[in-house]
């Protein structure tokens, strides 16, 4: 195995869309240009930096699913133990993860899987591609980890604990195994990678796997349904041979330079007395030594000699390989390095050797002997300093073009080096190629060390991540990239030396994985029969795969010959026709219209099995996100060629996808993203005018006016009666009906006096005389109003009457009695007696004097008060400027005066008069709307509807925005799982499409029109300024019989919209779910509106059950973070099952289509019952901020559950054998419980918590701590949607499982949602500069708060693509507010300018949305700056001038920017 990335499925690009920014509905639009520069240079030009380092949108969006061989060979895997014989590069290892994914769905308590791999390498990168999708606990072992001196059971319990795959080499199982501290019986799934490496039977024989087989007891194994996929899939490169001359032996190369020769000479000359090993065993003399020095004698096997030998060995194979200077510069460089490093050492040498001090010094000394040739550091002239093999080398590498990316093979890790340096020096290729090194590592700590090697490089682990990056495009390894690791950018593989054996011959040519890519062999020109005998190995491949692609060419003829049956389907209502030569279109058509999702392939599969007598039969599966029910069809006939089977399954599929309602009866899916979209069932999402021409709202007044006329002339029978108190004055109300019950209200007489009105329902009350009502009513009115217009003694609508005598006689005995005045010269102008003046005052102590004021003469005169002509008592009067101080409202000359004497509140009961009868109106109209619209909804509280049907304009005590947000959050809760509930086999497209439809705005006007609602809403603010008193005989002659055509107004959509949502919320709030479904049905009847529990129970019983599909142990910690246990753990795996999964029974679309609502609805229902009440603006502010995708991703990377982990072994002190496990927390975040099958999500997981880390200490703080919410750190951590699909899904998950939003409420609050929400409304919903509130956390996004900073002035922003140092030419540099989160850096730009002047520059954004969003943040801060300085400026007062603490006030600097 080993295959991993491009190579494990199949990918196509698509481009990355910007992320949408929903618009913020109470936030006035703004005058906004974006103006995006990065079109047209971003493809143009590539970064330094690392691919992974890259703004992620700029990553191609790699669409990955399995291969169906690959599927093929993991099924195969459930039957038996299996080897996997496929080719190189044909994705292994992807079989093997999909496998482990499916364990682990079934692992039992107190079992693990074991993977393993021949070399620490491998190991290691294997590890990293489990990890990346699986989010089990994973272990990798390795002799690093002291594990060989792992002596006690208890410490490998303590590794072990909770850990779900473990990743080694074999030798460590083997270890464990041996010595019992791992049972086979624990283990569930052994995975071998590479398993044919150890076999002498691969080094001889390939066709020799019968024994193999039976060592493993298992079989071989490769695709055979599949099979003419795997042979397109693999790519071969071409294979070339480069022939070099012959060097010469390395026993004639003894002399070849002087260097060399006196190595040579310091090695013969050492004498084995004076070896301090020989002088020691001479000098202990005991019997044992004895032995030891007769045999040392005779071998002269010291270790001095030894390390002689070795190294005089590898600088004449050196010489051999690479001439005579790379020789030289070995020699040196080694003895450089160990004279350096014997010098330093004392007890041992760098910690590797356990030799005396004497022998080192000895070899030392042996070495200082050697002559070094000064030159070894540059290339002399003169001599053949390298060997036609290396020469060959170059002139093949200075062949390929700039895009070359390659890897040399050598055997030993010294050459390795040493080919390295001469590289990088040669002037034909200094500069040209950059250099990596890749050699094998044994991290046993007893491995020695010889001084041969002391120049070799150790294992570098970037090497290769910087090969993949583009950093590094030449590698020079050994063996240990033969074997599985991954490096897919290679397209030429270059072997130094001949491959040891056809098994490395084939993993070397695995390496070469890129298109058109190259294997080159340097071979000697004079060839041995060994070369002979592998020239025929090779020969034998090659037939192999010539016999392949034959079988595949047969299989193409077959395909092409083969006739079909046929068959055909036929809808008879439109005549719409299916086939099997338009199946597969067909069924690839509806594929393309499912949601599109990141890393998906969409296409479906097609798996053929052969069956006896050389027939098939295809079965055809769809993508994960299409029901299980229909997701998968088999072929009905049998066939010879896959073509026809695989029409056949498709065309059993396309019907079965019909007989589902999935399809039209045109044969079309109900949704197309294509084109304008007619239908989805029977609905389309509606467009209506914004502004429609609708009825005038109702005159509950003439329903009135027809009572009176039922009544009869002066009938009290059936008349209605009730009082009210005004000061200490009680009057009575008369209405032909029962008079409503009106909460109390308060009118406004003047700025200090408010008055509190109370219509109180009377009992036992004396039945009056109508005529005595109609006589007092008509006093009333013209105490008031008949100064002003005309009162007619006709019948009055409604009537009152105060429980006094009214008439003038008995007002001027009352002590409430006052005297109105009228001006003889202005009879228009009513005042109130308030004092007589003996004399004229001074002008200036009169607030109005009159108009002949100064001419007239010094006489007595009247203060006066005007009684108030206004006629709406409803709203507070406004003063318009500070209140006079001087003493006299008004005076008039006492000759000018005309007295009237009637009671004060008979006149004030008058100027209230149209006051109360708007409040009864409004009244009437509620319950009218009540009676006959909203009857089967039964709302008990009227104030509840007045409040619904009331807009903004109409300025009533209440108005319905705080209603509408609560009910549009209950119709898309109701609506989703209504929706999920009728149509199970929807797909989260369907769904979305059918909610839109439901849910829009058009919809809903279209109900409220189609019902009458617009009868009923109130708009039209009461000002009283025309009122004039209703009379009966005026509204009987415009009641409908009598005026056919009935008035009408302009009203928006969205109001219309917004009455309905409000008057849902209403039932909401009178009688929670059952009375909003109740009004939801009366206003959306297409759909019938089950109780939310019904819906739930049907859908949590089409899960599957728990004795079905188990809850995984990997899922267990969650259900304890959670808090909650689920009934059917189906429904949590769905939840966590994204759609590019091999295993599941459905995606996560259709549970986060549900999870959204239920989401929305927790965090509404929480803001709308906070006290204070939140106004409308503020909860639209506060539900984005906590349910947008960027805060949604930021939950999903920190919550999770947490484990206790080993995260090394220490040595305990003074017990050299005891270890001691050191324990460490480790939080699995949610998104890391994601199932997939995707290598590109993973690498897209893996760079998000890169910046997830980098942010989060600042993103914490602004949770916990700051002032602002953290728009912009939160958008650099450029989370794609799938983190918040999750955070929701698994919501979705809990309310079918439990049927409870309360249980959903604690899941949400577990995640810290809701502690955050708690802490803003705490402390208060600040919204910035608007509404003039400062204070509280600021939650309004900074482009919406910029908007409105800026006024009437447009808001440019201009997003480029930048570079260089990210300072400006005046080096002023600005920082965001999070500190270290400015460590996750981008190269995007935006200049931001209000009107004409440019306010901020903002460098190092990762992507488009989020340097606007940084840059608006800065400009907020900017302008905000300049406000204050204005008004300190204006408070000042002192003409100083105050200087402008915004940064940036000259028009030519960029003033603000952030590197």
């Amino acid at each position: 195995m080993g295959d991993l990335e491009e190579s494990s499925s199949d990918v196509s690009s698509t481009r990355l869309d910007l992320q949408e920014v929903e618009e913020l509905e109470a936030v006035p639009t703004t005058n906004e240009i974006i103006e995006d520069l990065t079109e047209t240079t971003e493809n143009d030009e590539l970064l330094d930096d690392e691919a992974v380092t890259l703004p992620l949108e700029e990553n191609p969006v790699i669409k990955i699913k399995p291969r169906l061989y690959q599927g093929e060979m993991m099924e195969e895997s459930l039957k038996r133990n299996i080897i996997v014989a496929m080719d190189t590069g044909s994705g292994k290892t992807q079989v093997a993860v999909m496998r482990i994914q499916h364990e682990l769905e079934r692992l039992p308590p107190g079992q693990f899987i074991w993977f393993m791999a021949p070399t620490v390498s491998l190991c290691e990168q294997q590890c990293a591609y489990i990890s990346s999708q699986i989010p089990s606990q994973i272990k990798f072992l390795s002799g690093a980890d002291n594990v060989d001196r792992w002596t006690e059971q208890s410490l490998w319990d303590a590794v072990l604990k909770d850990v779900k795959v473990v990743v080694s080499t074999y030798q460590i199982l083997l270890d464990a195994l041996t010595h019992a501290f791992v049972r086979i019986e624990s283990l569930a799934l052994i995975v071998f990678d590479e398993g044919l490496t150890a076999s002498p039977v691969m080094r001889s024989d390939p066709t020799s796997l019968v024994k193999i087989e039976e060592t493993l007891d298992s079989l071989c194994r490769t695709p055979m349904k599949n099979r003419s996929e795997l042979l397109l899939q693999v790519k071969l490169p071409t294979l070339s041979e480069v022939f070099y001359e012959s060097s010469p032996s390395a026993e004639s190369l003894t002399g070849y330079t002087k260097t060399i020769e006196s190595l040579g000479k310091a090695y013969t000359s050492l004498k084995i007395f004076e070896d301090p090993y020989v002088l020691n065993l001479r000098k202990d003399n005991t019997e044992k030594s004895s032995r030891k020095l007769a045999k040392v004698l005779l071998n002269h096997k010291t270790w001095c000699f030894s390390q002689m030998k070795v190294f005089h060995s590898m600088a004449l194979k050196i010489c051999q390989e690479l001439g005579a200077w790379a020789a030289d510069y070995y020699v040196a460089s080694v003895i450089a390095k160990f004279l350096k490093v014997a010098g330093e050492a004392t007890n041992s040498l760098g910690g590797m050797w356990d030799v005396s001090n004497a022998e080192k010094q000895f070899l030392a000394k042996a070495l200082q002997r050697v002559e070094i040739t000064s030159s070894t550091g540059e290339l002399p002239q003169g001599l053949p300093l390298i060997s036609d093999k290396v020469q060959k080398l170059i002139e093949v590498l200075l062949q390929e073009p700039s895009s070359f990316r390659g890897i040399i093979f050598v055997q030993e890790r010294v050459v390795v080096s040493v080919l390295a340096h001469l590289l990088s020096v040669h002037p034909d290729t200094r500069g040209r190629f950059r250099v990596g090194t890749m050699v094998g590592t044994s991290a046993h700590i007893y491995r020695g060390k010889n001084v041969a090697e002391f120049n070799a490089v150790d294992s570098q682990s970037d090497t290769l991540i910087d090969f993949r990056s583009g950093k590094l495009n030449l590698v020079i390894a050994t063996s240990v990239l033969e074997e599985g690791i991954d490096v897919p950018a290679c397209n030429v593989v270059l072997c130094f030396q001949k491959p040891a054996n056809l098994k490395s011959f084939v993993q070397r040519r695995g390496r070469a994985r890129h298109q058109d890519s190259k294997l080159i062999l340097l071979l000697e020109k004079t060839l041995d029969n060994k070369t002979t005998d592998w020239h025929q190995l090779e020969m034998d491949m090659k037939k192999l795969y010539e016999d392949d692609m034959r079988v595949l060419q047969e299989l193409m003829v077959i395909e092409n010959s083969e006739e079909h049956d046929g068959r055909f389907f036929q809808v008879e209502k439109t005549g719409a026709l299916l086939d099997l030569d338009n199946a597969v279109a067909h069924l690839h058509h509806f594929c393309a219209t499912l949601p599109s999702k990141e890393y998906v392939d969409l296409r479906p599969e097609f798996i053929c099995t052969p069956l006896g007598g050389d027939f098939i039969r295809a079965r055809a599966i769809l993508p994960l996100s299409v029901n299980q029910q229909v997701r998968e069809a088999e072929s009905q006939g049998l066939w010879k060629s896959e073509k026809n089977a695989i029409r056949d399954a498709a065309f059993q599929a396309y019907v079965a996808l019909y007989k589902a309602g999935l399809v039209n009866d045109n044969l079309l899916p109900l949704l197309r993203h294509d084109i304008d979209v007619d239908e989805l069932t029977t609905t389309k999402v509606e467009t209506r005018a914004s502004i429609m021409v609708v009825n005038d709202q109702m005159n509950p007044w003439i329903d009135v006016a027809n009572a009176w006329n039922g009544l009869g002339n002066d009938s009290s029978a059936g008349l209605g009666q009730a009082t009210i108190t005004i000061a200490n004055t009680i009057y009575t109300i008369h209405l032909p009906m029962e008079i409503p019950t009106l909460a109390p209200f308060t009118l406004y007489w003047d700025e200090d006096t408010d008055i509190e009105i109370r219509v109180l329902q009377e009992q036992g009350l004396q039945d009056p005389e109508i005529s005595k009502l109609q006589e007092d009513t008509w006093l009333l009115h013209h105490a008031a109003y008949g100064h002003r217009f005309p009162i007619k003694k006709e019948g009055f609508v409604m009537l009152f009457s105060p429980k006094v005598d009214t008439s003038a006689s008995s007002s001027a005995q009352d002590e409430n009695a006052i005297t109105l005045v009228h001006d003889s010269l202005n009879r228009n102008i009513i005042y109130i007696w308030k004092d007589l003046l003996s004399n004229k005052p001074p002008i200036q102590d009169v607030q109005r004097p009159y108009k002949e004021y100064a001419d007239t003469p010094d006489t007595a005169h009247a203060v006066l008060k005007r009684l108030p002509r206004r006629s709406d008592f409803l709203h507070r009067v406004v003063s318009e400027g500070p209140r006079s101080k001087k003493p006299y409202s008004e005076v008039l000359p006492i000759g000018r005066c005309i007295a009237e004497i009637i009671l004060f509140n008979h006149v004030q009961l008058g100027l209230f008069i149209p006051s109360i009868m708007h409040r009864f109106e409004v009244h009437l109209v509620a319950e009218k709307l009540s009676k006959t619209l909203l009857k089967d909804v039964e709302i008990s509280d009227i104030n509840l509807v007045i409040t619904a049907i009331s807009a903004s304009s109409a300025r009533e005590e209440s108005n319905y925005q705080r209603l509408e947000f609560l009910g549009d959050s209950i119709l898309k809760l109701c609506a989703s799982i209504q929706l999920i509930g009728e149509y199970p086999l929807w797909h989260e497209g369907y769904l979305s499409a059918k909610k839109d439809r439901l849910v829009a705005n058009s919809r809903l006007s279209r109900a409220a029109l189609e019902l009458g609602l617009d009868n009923f809403i109130i708009t039209k603010a009461f000002t009283g300024s025309k009122w004039r008193p209703l009379y009966t005989s005026n509204l009987l002659s415009v009641s409908p019989p009598n005026n056919p055509t009935p008035k009408t107004r302009k009203l928006s959509s969205k109001i219309l919209a917004d009455v309905v949502e409000s008057l849902i919320g209403a039932a909401m709030i009178d009688g929670n779910l059952p009375k909003a479904l109740k009004c939801l049905q009366v206003f959306l009847p297409e759909l019938t509106w089950y109780p939310l529990s019904t819906r739930q129970e049907f859908c949590f019983s089409r899960a599957p059950t728990e004795a079905d599909l188990p809850m995984p142990e990997t899922l267990k910690p969650l259900e304890e973070l959670m808090g909650y246990k689920f009934r059917k753990p189906s429904l949590l795996i769905e939840a966590l099952t994204h759609a590019s999964s091999s295993l599941g029974t459905q995606s996560l679309e259709r549970l986060e289509f549900l999870g959204d609502s239920i989401l929305d609805n927790i965090i509404v229902s929480k803001m709308y019952a906070n006290t204070p009440p939140l106004s409308h603006f503020q909860m639209h502010l506060l539900r984005t901020a906590l349910v947008n995708a960027d805060f949604l991703a930021f939950i999903c990377m920190e919550w999770g559950p947490q484990v206790q982990v080993v995260s090394s072994i220490q040595e305990s002190g003074g017990q050299p054998e005891h270890f001691t496990p050191q324990i460490t927390t480790v939080t699995t975040p949610l998104h890391k419980h994601l199932r997939h099958t995707s290598p590109h999500l993973s690498q897209l997981q893996t760079l998000t918590a890169r910046h997830h880390s980098s942010l989060r200490n600042a993103i914490l703080a602004a949770i916990d701590n700051g002032k602002r919410y953290p728009w912009s750190l939160l958008a650099r951590l450029q989370a794609h949607k799938f983190y918040s699909d999750v955070v929701e899904s698994v919501l979705g998950a809990v309310w079918i499982d439990s049927g409870s939003l309360e249980t959903c409420t604690s899941v949400v609050g577990k995640m810290g949602i809701l502690a955050y929400c708690e802490r803003i409304l705490r402390e208060g919903v600040g919204v910035g500069s608007v509404e003039g509130k400062s204070g509280g956390i600021m939650i309004m996004h900074p482009k919406e708060e910029l908007g409105i900073l800026a006024g009437e002035k447009v808001v440019r922003y201009v997003v480029s693509l930048g570079g260089g140092t990210g300072r400006d030419e005046n080096n002023v540099v600005g920082e965001l507010e999070g500190g270290e989160g400015n460590s996750v850096k981008g190269r995007y730009v935006c200049e931001v300018s209000v009107g004409d002047e440019k306010v901020v520059r903002y460098e190092g954004g990762v992507d488009r949305e989020e340097v606007q969003t940084s840059a608006a943040e800065m400009a907020v801060e900017v302008l905000i700056a300049r406000k204050r300085a204005a008004a300190v400026e204006v408070v000042s007062g002192d003409g100083d001038e105050i200087m402008d603490v915004g940064v940036g006030a000259e028009e030519d600097t960029d003033v603000v920017m952030v590197e």
